[in-house]
């Protein structure tokens, strides 16, 4: 029982750990590519609204324990 409570302290603290050092991933909406191009004129592209042109959003398990958006990446 306790070597189960260990186990599990230890893969939140694993968890914790990543949510910390890797607190971004791509966005789900634009996939990483936050220009995405118009339908008809192709030269033409918008900012993607989910991520505001960053290609990136926080992580869920940091917003679930508002850990803060930290810094991105790009």
């Amino acid at each position: 029982m306790l070597g189960g409570f260990v186990v599990v302290v230890a893969l939140i603290g694993f968890y914790a750990a990543s949510l910390h050092f890797n607190p971004w991933v791509k966005c789900s909406k634009c996939h990483g590519k936050p220009r995405p191009r118009a339908w008809v004129f192709g030269y033409a592209h918008h900012v993607c609204p989910k991520c505001d042109g960053t290609g990136h959003q926080v992580r869920f398990g940091r917003r679930l324990l508002r850990m803060g958006p930290g810094k991105p990446s790009s």
